[in-house]
């Protein structure tokens, strides 16, 4: 409000001297200037408490002691513009004796929006202006002096009415300015706040990146032990994220036999591979040494039911292929049927899961036994686990079991066909994110592996 009311009474200093001017010119005696000088006076006295209250910290005196001196410096002013009729004279023109009773009018209704949010404070300058615009009018002009008191009376409840409004709505402007600065602030705070949450969540991304690459890293050199070349036995996987639940391993025994190991622990990722791990190493020292498939799959077993946890385990597939690729042991525990491509022959020779998966009994429920073929040069063996035939493109349609089966019994494939199946299922999947890990074993009984692992 001070600010409104300093910038008003500087235009009303200007308004007053012009009216001086403008009266002097008029008249001979010096009224005018007296009165200018009044005007001034109460002019300069209330410049004196717009000084003191930008100069004075405002907290050391409450709100009621700047708006009393404000307001007695209102009615100063009022006073010094109400006595603006007592200057005309009797040769003065008409239109000064109206100006005279216009002009303190028109400086209450321009002091309408000065005032703000402090309506009272108007209404002490409207009713000194008044009464004294009244009275002043009254002395001057005798009964014609009445027809200023009915022009106030009518519009002096006007402008009131008009300066509370006003000041209403000030009041709510800044209350909306006020409550959009708070919503603001809070804005920034909260996204200051978001700031810091994503600067930790980052940090914490970027550890859980670190540890994953370095369980990445371990998980593969513990793995990397098997032979992974062996002829005539291609494998595939594919992971579901940065490490697999999936498990394939190869290894060679002493007398030249090839020891096949396919698992799909429980879950994905970091979790289902930690069971990858105590496995891998099982399967491969076991392996190393000969034993059998039977052998190999009950200490699995006893291994993994001891470290994993309640509701984790392993389905398996345990092959044991003799050096002349020619007698086959197959264990199977909860994974898809292994199928068994004879050459010449439509169909499959399929052996079914007949064992519960690893971990999930003790040895003494366990079904360790396995079942043995006879290969003849050119049959073919797969083993997969259930992400090959689930694997779903984006109008989730699944690969199947129907189409696999169709597709591994083509005759236009080459041997191996396991890159075919690759190029296959990967159309088939095309961009769509993967809903689990693939893997796929391919085994060969063909002359040329024999040659190759009586070589070896």
């Amino acid at each position: 409000m001070f600010k409104q009311a300093r910038s008003a009474s500087i235009a009303a200093a200007v308004g007053a001297v012009a009216c001086a001017l403008l009266f002097y010119s008029s008249q001979s005696d010096a009224a005018p200037l007296t009165w200018l000088a009044a005007v001034l006076t109460a002019t300069m006295l209330r410049f004196a408490l717009y000084h003191r209250f930008f100069t004075t910290d405002i907290r050391h005196y409450p709100q009621q002691y700047w708006l009393r001196r404000h307001a007695a410096t209102a009615v100063l002013i009022g006073l010094s513009w109400g006595t603006l009729p007592l200057l005309p004279d009797a040769d003065s023109p008409a239109f000064i004796h109206e100006l005279a009773t216009l002009v303190p009018g028109f400086v209450v209704m321009a002091a309408i929006t000065s005032y703000g949010i402090y309506p009272g404070q108007f209404l002490v300058l409207l009713a000194s202006t008044g009464l004294a615009t009244i009275t002043t009018s009254i002395y001057s002009n005798g009964w014609a002096g009445v027809s200023v008191l009915i022009l106030f009376a009518i519009f002096g409840p006007i402008m009131a009415l008009t300066a509370k409004r006003y000041g209403e709505s000030l009041m709510q402007s800044i209350e909306a300015r006020n409550q959009a600065a708070e919503l603001v602030h809070e804005l920034t705070a909260t996204n200051s706040d978001l700031l810091h949450q994503n600067t930790l969540l980052a940090r914490q991304r970027d550890l859980i990146e670190q540890e994953e690459a370095l369980a990445q890293h371990v998980f593969r050199q513990l793995i990397i032990g098997g032979d992974h070349r062996l002829p005539g036995i291609h494998t595939w996987n594919q992971s579901m994220g940065t490490l697999s639940g999936d498990l394939t391993q190869t290894a060679r025994g002493p007398a030249g036999q090839a020891y096949v190991f396919l698992g799909d622990f429980t879950g994905h990722g970091l979790p289902a591979a930690l069971g990858a791990l105590p496995a891998s190493s099982v399967f491969l020292a076991m392996a190393g040494k000969g034993l059998s498939v039977d052998v190999i799959a009950r200490e699995l077993n006893n291994k993994l039911r001891q470290l994993l946890p309640v509701g984790y385990f392993c389905c398996a597939v345990l092959v044991e292929l003799s050096a002349d690729r020619r007698n086959l042991h197959v264990w199977n525990g909860g994974l898809p049927p292994v199928l068994i491509k004879r050459r010449g022959q439509p169909g499959y020779e399929k052996i079914a899961s007949h064992s519960l998966p690893l971990g999930v009994v003790g040895n003494d429920e366990f079904e360790a036994a396995a079942q043995r073929r006879h290969l003849h040069p050119g049959d073919l063996l797969y083993a997969y686990t259930d992400g090959l035939t689930e694997a779903e493109n984006f109008d989730g349609e699944m690969w199947g079991t129907a189409r696999l089966e169709t597709f591994l019994q083509r005759r236009d494939l080459p041997t191996p066909r396991l890159p075919s199946l690759i190029d296959a299922v990967l159309e088939h999947v095309n961009l769509a994110p993967p809903s689990d890990d693939i893997s796929v074993v391919e085994i060969e009984a063909t002359p040329i592996a024999a040659s190759r692992a009586d070589a070896a």
